[in-house]
């Protein structure tokens, strides 16, 4: 095997096992245990390790999941979070979803194109919508936190920046009827968050659009906010499909 049994075997097993199942390797994540890209390619020839592409590799006899896939492109420096239905189907929203095909929907900062393996495994919707004020880096936006709270899952938008998200997609990417439909099984939203994320909001139509769907359904959020603390903008900046105008009312009177 020579050069020093392929760097020992105990830092080997290290850096291929201490990652969770279903998330690849890679070179990046190899660097840190001092496995360099050539000795990497090594252990492709090896059979220990399976190439995905340029970068990322899977150990052997293991099988990609979604989850780890996109835990691994963030690890490596890719700026891309879980949001929207599929973050809110993670949180366990699933059964408000269509059954089968859904899309992947990440959102991001400046990464315009994922790696080819990611998008052979996945259909995948990329938005680079600028949807809120905040920090580009991962750890820094808001209500975007890691399932599970593990160090090695990925980062998802938690469910009140998720419906945001949802409705940011609203009608070219995402039906209304849906969106609503989901909406319903979101009674739990917490309004400190919701508050936070609608006064960071960019988008107009994003924001009067969940505050009129959540009167409608009366989702328990809105008792708890104010909504002279948010910018709504003037009636001509959006209108639902077919209303003429989108009228807020105070939700506690």
């Amino acid at each position: 095997m020579s050069t020093q049994g392929l760097y020992s075997s105990e830092i080997l097993k290290k850096a291929l096992f201490d990652l969770p199942l279903g998330m690849p390797v890679s070179t990046s994540h190899l660097k840190e245990f001092g496995i360099s890209r050539q000795l990497a390619y090594r252990y492709v020839q090896y059979g220990w390790l399976k190439q995905l592409g340029y970068g990322y590799f899977l150990r052997a006899g293991d099988k990609l999941i979604e989850k780890g896939a996109v835990a691994s492109l963030q690890a490596n420096g890719v700026k891309v979070h879980i949001g929207g239905k599929s973050a809110l189907a993670l949180k366990g929203f699933a059964h408000y979803l269509s059954m089968g095909g859904e899309k992947l929907t990440l959102y991001a900062h400046k990464a315009r194109k994922l790696p080819e393996w990611f998008q052979e495994h996945y259909v995948v919707h990329l938005s680079n919508s600028v949807l809120f004020k905040e920090q580009e880096a991962l750890m820094d936006r808001l209500c975007v936190s890691r399932l599970d709270n593990e160090p090695n899952s990925p980062f998802v938008s938690e469910p009140e920046r998720a419906v945001l998200e949802l409705l940011d997609l609203v009608p070219k990417q995402q039906t209304l009827d849906e969106a609503r439909q989901l909406m319903e099984g979101l009674q739990s939203l917490r309004s400190k968050k919701m508050l936070l994320l609608l006064k960071a909001c960019k988008k107009i139509k994003v924001k009067r659009l969940f505050w009129k769907v959540a009167e409608e359904l009366h989702l328990p959020v809105l008792k708890k906010i104010d909504k002279f603390e948010i910018d709504f903008g003037s009636k001509s900046d959006y209108t639902l499909p077919g209303e003429k105008n989108l009228v807020l009312r105070n939700p506690n009177g």
